[in-house]
């Protein structure tokens, strides 16, 4: 079997390993998706921001905040936003910093663990939503014109069904 050369996460080393000269059809197709699901979320993500951009916010920060409203009046904490968002608690910690910049989150205690912290929106945050939070969701979804709604929700469940929590190295 061919060997290539590949970096090693220790000391940055340079390490052979084994090669498949002839990726299997069903991998090259996966592989395929998953380009064009990155193309098409980077896409996505710029068309989003400049929908958002008189709000001076990104797609994320948006969807924590509409996180964050459904969430209301309890609130969240940064891990538990996180998870929703499937991203890094450290993206989630700073979205609810962007929105509390914007005076539309704040921090509170919670009220069972005084070591824990919940984002809270604040009454301008409520008010953002009630006023605004339906115009953008149309405008954004707007961005999906090019497919009928049976198609967008056969797309969510299609998306829904990648797990992406696990390593892909563990299969190698």
């Amino acid at each position: 079997m061919p060997v290539a050369l590949a970096t090693s996460s220790k000391w940055l080393t340079i390490a052979a390993c084994e090669v498949d000269p002839a990726p299997d059809r069903e991998d090259a197709a996966r592989f395929t998706a998953f380009r064009q699901l990155l193309k098409t979320a980077g896409a996505l993500d710029r068309a989003a921001t400049d929908v958002l951009a008189d709000l001076n916010l990104t797609a994320g920060a948006f969807s924590a905040l509409l996180e964050l409203g459904d969430a209301h009046p309890t609130g969240l904490a940064p891990s538990e936003l996180a998870r929703r968002l499937a991203v890094a608690r450290r993206t989630a910690t700073l979205y609810v910093d962007i929105l509390a910049r914007h005076g539309w989150t704040e921090r509170h205690a919670h009220p069972d663990d005084r070591r824990m912290v919940l984002a809270r929106l604040t009454p301008d945050g409520l008010h953002l939503l009630d006023e605004l939070g339906s115009a953008y969701k149309r405008r954004l979804a707007a961005l999906l014109n090019d497919i009928s709604p049976l198609q967008a929700e056969r797309l969510r469940q299609l998306l829904t069904l990648i797990a992406v929590s696990s390593d892909p190295r563990d299969d190698v």
